[in-house]
């Protein structure tokens, strides 16, 4: 296999692969292992079983499941993996157990939405990879309903849980929460957090946490404060970031909206 790329996000190990063919020996893994194929003809044994997974297939394994297989030698393939572990992924989608009864399903848009969202989760930016745990998040619960797993609904929460979180955002946005952290102070799995904020603001938290940001940089550099200030007091990585994050939100460099001020 030509390139593998492979990183820890959150609860989530990410791989993306791809180049010309390889096959796996047979193995298992301990978590649960979810893949789309986005390129090749792959084949594989599992548990005594062989079917044939093509572009576009989303591949699910339980932890333990022995598994074998890949793509014929000289032949293109490109894949994306996630792994995580059973207590983690149960957490996270807010359930009690769950086991994935068909491990084949050729859903082509999932998969080429789960392969965007590992890219951008691989990604060397921390703000980028954020997001694509959030997406990845998202996209596990899209994973389970096409397993016909049933996921909790969170329509009995109302808006006070999303108030406290906003409530708590703001109060917080130096220290940048992890999802963990966000899930714990509400008292919610990560999906089903995810999911009332989204439905309620049109954005993540952490959207709607550097919206607040760029916001509260704006009067900080208003009032004459130096960028690099401004970054470090609202938990920007560096001055860079605040930059590109200002830039997208009013369309010019702290520094020219600084200027622009001054006449």
């Amino acid at each position: 296999m030509a390139q593998l790329r492979h990183a820890r996000l959150g609860a989530l190990e990410l791989a993306s692969a791809g180049g010309s063919g390889h096959r796996f020996d047979k193995h298992s893994h301990d978590e649960f292992v979810i893949s789309a194929n986005l390129r090749g003809d792959e084949q594989i044994w599992l548990d005594g079983r062989t079917f044939a997974a093509g572009p576009g297939a989303i591949t699910t394994y339980n932890p333990g499941q022995i598994q074998g297989g890949g793509v014929a030698e000289d032949r293109p393939w490109h894949f994306v993996s996630l792994y995580v572990t059973a207590e983690q992924l149960t957490q996270t989608l807010g359930l009690g157990a769950l086991e994935f009864a068909r491990p084949l399903r050729h859903l082509p848009r999932l998969a080429e939405a789960l392969a965007a969202a590992v890219e951008t989760g691989l990604h060397a930016d921390p703000f980028l990879r954020e997001r694509g745990e959030e997406r990845l998040i998202r996209l596990l619960g899209e994973v389970a309903r096409t397993a016909d797993v049933r996921l909790p609904s969170c329509a009995a929460s109302g808006r006070g849980p999303v108030v406290r979180l906003q409530e708590w955002l703001a109060a917080h946005l130096q220290e940048a929460p992890s999802l963990d952290d966000m899930a714990a102070h509400l008292g919610l799995s990560k999906f089903h957090l995810l999911r009332s904020f989204q439905q309620q603001t049109g954005l993540t938290p952490r959207q709607w946490a550097m919206q607040l940001r760029t916001c509260r940089a704006q009067a900080l550099l208003r009032a004459g404060r130096p960028a690099t200030e401004t970054a470090h007091a609202l938990g920007f990585a560096d001055q860079s970031h605040l930059n590109r994050h200002f830039r997208a939100a009013y369309g010019l460099s702290p520094g020219r909206f600084q200027r622009a001020l001054r006449g």
